[in-house]
C-alpha cells in the first residue's frame, strides 16, 4: 500500500498538475471578471476569492460570471472594512432566480486572515446588505435583504459570522401565517 501511495504521489509531481482543481488561466479570468470594477484589493486576496468561486462551480463564460446551467448572472463586488482595520472584506451579491431561486441573488462574504489566508464567511439567498455599527464591538452587524419584512441579522462572534436574529420590516413582518405553523 505503502509503494502505490509513494508512485502516486511521484507521478502527480512528475504530471506538472497543481493541487488546486483550476489554472491559473481560470483564476485570472475569474479575478478579472469579479474584481474589474475594484482597485487597492490585493492579488493575492482577489486570487483566493477567484479560487473559491471556482470551487463553488462559478465560471467564466465569454467575460462575465456565469453559472454552468444558469448561464451569465449579474454581480456587484463590494469592498467593506467591517471591523474598521483599514483592511477591506469583500462582500460579493451575485446570481439571479435561476441561481438563486425567489430571492433572486446570493451573498457571498470574504474575510481575509492573519495567516494570509481567506475565508468565506457567508453564502446564501439574500439581494443586499446593511452594516451596522455597536457600540463597544469590532464587527459590525450585518442584515440583509431580499427576503421581505423579515430581514435576517448576522452578528461576527469567535471568528465568524452568525445568525443572530430576524428583523421585522414592518410590525408582524415574522409572523408565520395561519396554518403554516406546522405540527399538530
Amino acid at each position: 500500500m505503502k509503494i502505490g501511495l509513494k508512485l502516486a504521489a511521484l507521478l502527480f509531481a512528475m504530471s506538472g498538475l497543481s493541487v488546486h482543481a483550476h489554472g491559473a488561466s481560470d483564476v485570472n479570468a475569474m479575478s478579472a471578471v469579479v474584481f474589474a470594477q475594484v482597485k487597492g484589493l490585493p492579488d493575492g486576496f482577489k486570487q483566493a476569492i477567484s479560487e473559491q468561486l471556482l470551487a463553488k462551480k462559478w465560471q467564466v463564460k465569454d467575460g462575465k460570471l456565469a453559472d454552468a446551467k444558469c448561464g451569465v448572472v449579474p454581480h456587484d463586488t463590494n469592498l467593506v472594512d467591517l471591523n474598521h482595520d483599514g483592511v477591506n472584506e469583500v462582500m460579493l451579491l451575485l446570481g439571479n432566480a435561476c441561481t438563486s431561486g425567489n430571492i433572486g441573488g446570493t451573498v457571498y462574504l470574504f474575510t481575509p486572515e492573519a495567516d494570509n489566508k481567506t475565508q468565506r464567511q457567508l453564502g446564501f439567498a439574500a439581494t443586499g446588505f446593511k452594516a451596522y455599527k455597536r457600540d463597544g464591538e469590532v464587527w459590525d452587524d450585518l442584515l440583509f435583504t431580499g427576503t421581505g419584512d423579515c430581514q435576517p441579522v448576522w452578528r461576527y462572534k469567535n471568528g465568524r459570522y452568525n445568525f443572530h436574529h430576524l428583523f421585522e420590516a414592518k410590525p408582524n413582518g415574522c409572523a408565520v401565517p395561519a396554518g403554516h405553523a406546522g405540527g399538530n
